[in-house]
């Protein structure tokens, strides 16, 4: 096997590093990313069966999607693989020709139909992988994690996206001890999906800006420089693999497999998606929770990603002109009682029950209050905003350069390419409403406590997204 990921440096950097007081330290035991990876499943397997103590059947989770391996079938391969060591017991979530959803019914039917196992390997995508870690958490299980396709950064850390009460919200679960990336398995993925990883990792060029921006202004006081230097390092590799992602060329897949592992280790260390999701992961969060409530299906998460990038990173260079002309010392607090009145006319759209409002309001109005308690930072912050101006410039890119690179991919590069496609009402929507949904700071709520993030600005946004999509 090829290795070309080194947890051991990995973990040796991050030892060494000046904020590591800061920092959870990584849990994976073990990376196998490279030509051949799989061929180095049963000995993973049998260790962590060994090491569990337990003599009830390997549970095999998987989606009813086929995926491919060489000449074959990967869940086929691998079932054949651990039944060579063990027993298998076979766990599918979803259903044929439908997007798996990690909402409350699907992930206590998976956790019940594994229990007794002795361990516990996923099959599938980010989905698949974010509802073993909470099986995994459950029963104390070992746990591996066989990646399909480029697709996010969620197999690396220790986090699950779950569907509560109709919201994308980003839970502890537990870190994978094994994560294998074959090759063999990226290459066989569809185009789309492995486009849909570079997209996710394109909000390494906004997000990182965002959590800066939260711990200047005392609204998250977790950023590391160590954590968000990860993944975005590792900018320059990424636009280079860009346009070698349609015709699955070997080596720009395992760059993006490997740049993936960074971007989602990062999170983990981190213990917060801070450092790779900011205004462009709730906007897609938004898109699928809305067509989840009305029945349909959502575009590719990481796609919505990208195409959202394009507008976060617009949103980045008007909102740096404001504060450029002293927007901080003209900064607003929302009134609580009127905030809470938009928030639940927002999400009812999407959720006349309620639930989703409620669930919402709950998060935005804690990021509400921590925000009127801020003003000494917001004054300090002012007086040293030509460091930190120059600072976020070195992290953050122009929205141009975001669209080119989803071009060259093949990725979408407006909410229209999105497959399915993303209609005006539906885009407005999710733009406009994102501040609102969780606790965390992002360049929207700094327009929005500048008194800028109105319909218009939002229209504009949109528009620009739209041309720079479209260009050639």
């Amino acid at each position: 096997m090829t290795e070309a990921f080194d947890l051991v440096a990995l973990k040796r950097r991050l030892d060494m590093a000046p904020d590591r007081a800061g920092l959870a330290p990584i849990g994976l035991k073990s990376v196998l990313l490279g030509e051949g990876a799989l061929e180095s499943l049963p000995d993973a397997v049998a260790a962590l069966v060994a090491g569990g103590g337990r003599s009830g059947p390997v549970a095999i989770l998987s989606d009813l999607t086929p995926k491919r391996y060489r000449s074959g079938e990967l869940l086929e391969f691998v079932t054949k693989s651990v039944a060579s060591i063990a027993g298998v017991r076979s766990v599918f979530v979803g259903s044929e020709g439908h997007n798996v959803h990690a909402d409350e019914t699907t992930v206590a039917k998976a956790t019940q139909n594994c229990e007794g196992a002795s361990c516990l390997v996923a099959v599938g995508s980010g989905t698949v992988a974010d509802i073993g870690k909470v099986v995994a958490a459950a029963h104390g299980l070992g746990y591996v994690i066989v990646q399909t396709a480029d697709s996010v950064n969620g197999f690396a850390d220790d986090r699950s996206v779950l569907l509560l009460n109709g919201v994308k919200r980003t839970m502890p679960s537990t870190w994978a001890d094994v994560l294998v990336a074959d090759v063999d398995v990226l290459v066989d993925a569809p185009v789309a999906m492995n486009a849909a990883g570079l997209a996710d990792l394109i909000a390494m060029f906004t997000a990182p800006s965002d959590w800066y921006l939260a711990n200047l202004l005392g609204m998250d006081d977790s950023y590391s420089p160590t954590v968000v230097s990860l993944a975005r390092e590792q900018g320059p590799a990424l636009l280079e693999a860009a346009p070698l992602v349609p015709t699955a060329d070997r080596a720009a897949l395992g760059q993006i497999a490997a740049t993936l592992t960074l971007s989602g280790v990062s999170m983990g260390i981190a213990g917060t998606t801070a450092p790779c999701s900011g205004m462009e992961h709730v906007t897609s969060h938004l898109l699928e929770m809305a067509a989840v409530s009305s029945g349909g299906e959502a575009a590719l998460h990481g796609a919505q990603v990208g195409v959202s990038s394009i507008v976060a990173a617009l949103l980045w260079q008007r909102v740096l002109d404001e504060l450029a002309d002293g927007g901080l010392s003209r900064v607003i607090v929302p009134d609580a009682v009127d905030s809470e009145k938009e928030v639940r006319a927002a999400f009812s759209e999407v959720d006349p029950s309620g639930e989703m409002a409620e669930e919402c309001w709950r998060d935005y109005g804690r990021k509400l209050a921590r925000w009127a308690r801020a003003g000494e930072r917001i004054e300090v912050a002012a007086e040293q905003w030509p460091s930190h101006s120059h600072a976020l410039s070195h992290l953050l890119a122009p929205p141009e350069s975001i669209a080119a690179a989803l071009r060259s991919a093949g990725a979408p590069a407006s909410f229209g390419e999105l497959d399915p496609p993303v209609d005006e009402d539906s885009a407005r929507w999710a733009v406009a409403s994102c501040h609102l949904m969780r606790d965390r700071f992002s360049i929207a709520d700094m327009a929005c406590f500048l008194g800028v993030w109105d319909e218009a600005l939002v229209e504009e946004m949109l528009g620009r997204a739209a041309e720079l999509g479209a260009s050639p």
